[in-house]
């Protein structure tokens, strides 16, 4: 899965078919930081409960503040994948209802301070 930034407005898009795109020169490629420094309040963890997936950020709750807050959540799947936007005030977590053919493959989320980050599902 692949997202990128815009470098004039900074709005964030998802690659959904590859290949040369018109106005592909204001958008850079963000790349999914896997492992936070401080360990704690930036890598998806993922919690699977049959076909119901639950994706929360950190292992100690991100902060939700209108100046520092998750942005979203998406869960790549098997056969595609699922979005969530969160708001701040909320709660730094998404919960994803899965058919019994697909299977989760990674989780992302997207800080409004520190970007975007991954973690795989294995």
């Amino acid at each position: 899965m692949n997202f990128f930034k815009c470098k004039e407005c900074c709005s964030v898009a998802m690659e959904i078919v590859s290949g040369e795109q018109e106005g592909a020169k204001v958008f850079q490629e963000l790349l999914a930081n896997t492992t936070d420094a401080s360990g704690e309040k930036h890598v998806p963890l993922v919690e699977k409960k049959g076909d119901t997936i639950l994706v929360k950020v950190g292992e100690l709750e991100h902060p939700m503040l209108e100046e520092h807050y998750i942005m979203w959540i998406y869960l790549e799947t098997k056969h595609g994948g699922m979005l969530r936007k969160l708001t701040p005030g909320g709660k730094p977590e998404a919960e994803f209802q899965l058919s019994s053919d697909d299977e989760p493959v990674a989780a992302y989320e997207y800080c409004s301070l520190h970007g975007l980050w991954k973690a795989e599902i294995r």
